[in-house]
């Protein structure tokens, strides 16, 4: 959809743009696993090479302990992710992160906006913010060019 419209908004909340993260996020979905290993992904693939802390160790320029110590940092969620990237170079990994709404973000933009206009958004017969037609997609446009974009939270 190459839709987009022009309200106090535009720098803040561009509809076509979170239809296209959504469809994103939907691809990103299908490939989801069943999340990260207890022991961390970087202890992961160095075992699953068969490397030893002290080869990641002199790839990257620390101990076998510091390597060890990182691990733990990443199990433990503590790690930055400079460091990540760092000890994944190593791995001869990338790093890749990513923020996975728990709902739409259309659906999140759709009940926020119905919340301020008291559910008078009218919807296309059978759509949903998941597949929601232009025409409600103007609907919608019209009525955040309404609301007060700091109020809109």
């Amino acid at each position: 959809m190459n839709f987009r419209y022009h309200s106090p908004f535009k720098n803040r909340l561009d509809l076509s743009r979170l239809v296209e993260l959504d469809s994103q996020f939907r691809e990103l979905a299908k490939l989801q696993g069943p999340g990260t290993p207890r022991s961390g992904w970087v202890k992961t693939v160095r075992l699953a090479l068969g490397m030893n802390s002290e080869t990641l160790g002199r790839r990257i320029g620390i101990s076998p302990q510091g390597v060890r110590q990182l691990e733990k940092s990443e199990a433990d969620g503590s790690i930055s992710l400079n460091t990540l990237a760092k000890i994944a170079d190593g791995l001869n990994c990338d790093v890749r992160y990513v923020l996975v709404p728990r709902i739409s973000l259309v659906d999140q933009v759709m009940a926020r906006a119905m919340e301020h206009s008291k559910g008078a958004v009218p919807m296309g017969a059978g759509s949903t913010p998941m597949n929601i037609d232009g025409q409600s997609l103007v609907v919608l446009a019209s009525l955040l060019s309404r609301i007060d974009q700091r109020a809109f939270w």
